[in-house]
């Protein structure tokens, strides 16, 4: 079975001929060191601004081949190509899918041979060729720009790998009948040739949604996944079970929301959760097409309440903040586990985001009742940082959390090593403060400017340096959404409830115009351009600072007051010894 890219075919994909062909592929038993691109861009295209292959077969031993696909019927007159969908719309075009497709794979070669590092040199002499898929009917060669070995349609089945296969045959006698020798034994690539080409060329159309608000009303940037983050997803293709583990800023996000869509467009339900309300809010956010969208998506917690709900068992909340703890670890998940033990609708899967404030007995048995298979033979992905992040895990430490996982099932683990979201000096200053000590491979190595450091004596002083600081923010031009001031206390007991100069409101997901505020714990899983830690009074409990610091994007100002400054320098000298 081949490996595909991307692995799941894009809803926006309308004609059921690709889809079809791209089962094959992917069904194929003789293919398994395949990689098959599937509508792989091509921003330097011979002859358009921007064009397309339907299929990119990258072939160990047979060679690269472009591959147009046309599905209903075809037909051609006096030079001009005709083609009839399902639907009885007919299109026309001149340039028939031969000619598209020697042009695509041509500007695909010249893309490869421009990008090759000194130890692929070999690969300047690419065997590669061309064919057209005709899967809904009888196809006769009948001009001069196509060859019958070229060509697949309805006698063929679905038989891809004997395409392919007459393809390379084909194109190899061609060429010794063109240069009278032999194709050189080199230019067929291996392995290890295809899955550099394949990397080469995945990032010029394999993109995801980065996790943030960074621009002006929560417009998403396009980012090009790490090579770490790429492996990661390879690695969730080919395991059931898999718990990820990273730091801060190493795309767990992006890549469990990923796989989420994925999953949906590949037809299976899908529940996608995670701890922090905010962070559930940017899932509804950022899930708007109802054709990718997961059945669940949101916190743990609103899916048992919403569980119960559904099945009319009506509960009562409690008042005070220590009851409702005990609410929310034990009495909610009893009373939802009660009722999906007995329900008959499964999830296919399950993505678990913040795993390491999700995973504890009582949550795991909710878990385990709500996927079909149950944790030990159904599918799930968990995603957390279980060192750094677990600000709600109470007394359990990752050991206790993986052994609890170890007794239920067994499972693949991945480590993201690779922050992707901060600066060098905002990593930096990270490691200073928590004392956490990354891979020599961990940062990115992307400079910003330096972390500010700003003391004040009193809550007046802390709201004059809290006013300069957004006062200096907007002097150079830094917009008011891009700026999130984060405090380990309430709005009420913050430095922020003295300002009245600036317009700051209370961290949305949805139309921030303005400056917003909203706690640490708050704003766990998400992001912003620049960040103002307010009232900070001491830098000990390691994991809230963590979190804290690790939010800021490009900017980070902290506003300390004197004990948390004489503190911060023993910080630094911990680090010096270090």
């Amino acid at each position: 079975m081949a490996r595909m890219i991307p692995s799941v075919v894009s809803p926006e994909i309308k004609s059921t001929a690709e889809r079809r062909i791209f089962d094959w592929f992917k069904t194929c038993k003789g293919t398994e060191n395949w990689i098959v691109l599937h509508s792989l861009g091509i921003a330097n295209h011979n002859r358009v601004i921007h064009g397309e292959i339907d299929f990119f077969v990258l072939a160990p031993g047979l060679g690269l081949f472009a591959i147009e696909v046309k599905g209903g019927r075809v037909s051609r007159k006096e030079g001009i190509w005709q083609f009839t969908n399902r639907y009885g719309e007919t299109g026309r075009k001149n340039r028939g899918p031969f000619d598209q497709a020697w042009d695509g794979v041509h500007s695909i070669v010249r893309v490869i041979k421009s990008r090759l590092d000194n130890n692929h040199r070999h690969l300047n002499r690419l065997f590669f060729g061309i064919g057209v898929m005709f899967p809904d009917i009888e196809y006769t060669a009948s001009g001069s720009d196509e060859e019958q070995w070229q060509i697949f349609d309805i006698n063929d089945g679905s038989d891809v790998l004997g395409f392919i296969k007459r393809l390379s045959s084909g194109a190899s006698k061609k060429y010794g009948e063109r240069f009278h020798c032999p194709v050189a034994a080199e230019s067929y690539m291996n392995v290890d040739d295809a899955n550099y080409i394949a990397n080469l060329l995945r990032g010029d159309f394999d993109r995801i949604v980065a996790l943030g608000v960074l621009i002006k009303n929560a417009e998403k940037d396009i980012i090009t996944l790490t090579e770490e983050q790429y492996r990661c997803i390879d690695q969730l293709e080919d395991n059931p079970r898999c718990l990820v583990r990273g730091g801060a800023g190493t795309g767990k996000t992006l890549i469990a929301v990923q796989e989420a869509i994925k999953a949906v467009a590949n037809g299976e339900k899908v529940a996608l959760f995670c701890y922090n309300k905010n962070l559930g809010r940017w899932f509804n956010h950022c899930l708007t097409d109802s054709f990718l969208r997961p059945e669940y998506a949101g916190t743990f917690h609103k899916f048992l309440m919403d569980t119960l709900a559904q099945n009319g068992i009506s509960y009562l909340f409690p008042q005070d903040e220590n009851s409702q703890q005990l609410f929310y670890r034990k009495t909610l998940p009893d009373l939802a586990l009660n009722v999906l033990k007995n329900s008959v609708e499964k999830y296919d899967l399950l993505i678990i985001d913040e795993a390491q404030d999700l995973i504890n007995e009582k949550y795991l048995d909710v878990l385990d009742a709500a996927v079909t298979g149950g944790l030990t033979r159904g599918r799930w992905r968990m995603f957390g940082d279980f060192s750094m992040q677990a600000i709600y895990a109470g007394s359990l430490n990752a050991e206790t959390m993986f052994e609890l996982m170890d007794e239920r099932t067994s499972y693949i683990k991945f480590r993201l090593t690779i922050n992707c979201r901060n600066t060098k000096q905002i990593c930096e200053e990270i490691c200073t403060v928590t004392g956490y000590v990354p891979s020599n491979d961990m940062w990115m190595k992307v400079d910003g400017p330096p972390v500010n450091y700003i003391t004040f004596s009193d809550v007046k002083e802390g709201s004059q340096r809290l006013q300069q600081v957004i006062e200096d923010l907007m002097e150079n031009d830094i917009s008011s959404e891009k700026i999130t001031i984060l405090s380990p206390v309430k709005r009420e007991n913050s430095v922020v409830s003295c300002i009245d100069k600036f317009k700051i409101a209370d961290y949305k997901i949805e139309g921030n115009d303005t400056i917003s505020f909203c706690t640490i714990q708050g704003f766990k899983g998400l992001e912003n351009t620049v960040i103002i830690l307010s009232d900070i009074t001491t830098f000990s409990n390691e994991q809230l600072m963590y979190v804290a610091l690790s939010r800021a994007v490009a900017g980070l100002y902290i506003i300390e007051n004197n004990e948390a400054a004489k503190e911060y320098i023993l910080l630094q000298q911990r680090r010096f010894l270090k």
